[in-house]
């Protein structure tokens, strides 16, 4: 059985909250979940026969084996993504996710891209490294930082990112793997997604191949170009704080592997033998709602 990320325990739970699982999730084992949500998320953008946007890249929906391999599973909120090979960046859509990883320019104007995804990808990966979740973070005392991102930013920027990491992985931790990753979490979360790296290059730096880091900018809104509107959002547009939202069901119908060791032909695995397209999921030329149930 498999147990999910709120952080899949053993024998069938999440990463998103079981605390006498934290204990287990040595540092090792937290930077192969890291690794293996990269090559999962690289699959579904580049190597799937129709990209896939998943759109509700989180905690929860990370699950973990019994030999703690993690996949990504519930693609009730997944588009498929054609456009991408005439070329396009993004597509207009309706906004569904869930609040604390949704990308701004994602919440904001509708702009849906595999940018998204690597957005949403920078938040797990701070949240794996700092056991505290994005959308209740409380800040420590005597900081200003407004949320998860901005914590990890400033840490960054007083060099001391360190301070950053959950307590109970400080033994096991390697400090250079560490940094790393928070960098990597910092420049995934990056406001101007043509800021951000797309996930073949996340998988090439955390693979320890040699590539040169450019310095992230902090999370955020870059100036007016994606803050909130005077009227709001769009009425079509929905989020929720903690939990998934949006014009289709997230009830869990795939999962995709993010095994290290996954291959194109594995890396995608289903809870039955149905595929995505067997499940009637929509391109973003099919604005329909997934069916309920199976």
């Amino acid at each position: 059985m498999s147990s999910s990320l709120s952080f899949e325990c053993p024998a069938g739970s999440s990463s998103d909250g079981d605390r006498p699982l934290r204990a287990e999730l040595t540092w090792p084992r937290r930077l192969e979940v890291v690794v293996g949500v990269a090559r999962g998320l690289l699959y579904l953008h580049e190597d799937a026969h129709t990209p896939i946007i998943h759109r509700d890249i989180k905690a929860s929906n990370i699950l973990l084996d019994e030999r703690w391999v993690a996949k990504i599973a519930d693609f009730g909120m997944a588009r498929l993504f054609p456009e991408a090979g005439d070329g396009r960046s993004h597509v207009q859509t309706r906004v569904a996710g869930t609040n604390g990883y949704m990308a701004p320019e994602y919440l904001m104007h509708g702009h849906l891209s595999a940018k998204a995804d690597v957005f949403s990808f920078g938040v797990l990966v701070l949240e794996i490294l700092s056991g505290r979740k994005n959308s209740s973070f409380i800040p420590p005392p005597r900081s200003s930082a407004d949320n998860l991102l901005d914590y990890a930013w400033k840490l960054y920027k007083e060099e001391r990112s360190m301070e950053l990491l959950d307590p109970s992985v400080k033994a096991s931790a390697t400090p250079d793997q560490v940094l790393m990753c928070v960098r990597i979490g910092l420049l995934c979360v990056q406001a101007d997604p043509r800021l951000r790296p797309d996930m073949k290059r996340v998988v090439i730096i955390l693979s320890k191949k040699q590539s040169t880091l450019e310095e992230p900018t902090r999370p955020g809104a870059p100036g007016s170009r994606y803050r909130r509107r005077a009227h709001g959002l769009r009425s079509s547009s929905q989020y929720s704080d903690g939990s998934s939202s949006g014009t289709t069901p997230s009830t869990s119908h795939a999962s995709a592997s993010a095994s290290a060791s996954a291959s194109a032909s594995n890396a995608m695995t289903t809870s039955s033998t149905r595929t995505l397209r067997s499940r009637g999921l929509p391109s973003h030329r099919e604005e329909q709602e997934l069916p309920n149930g199976s």
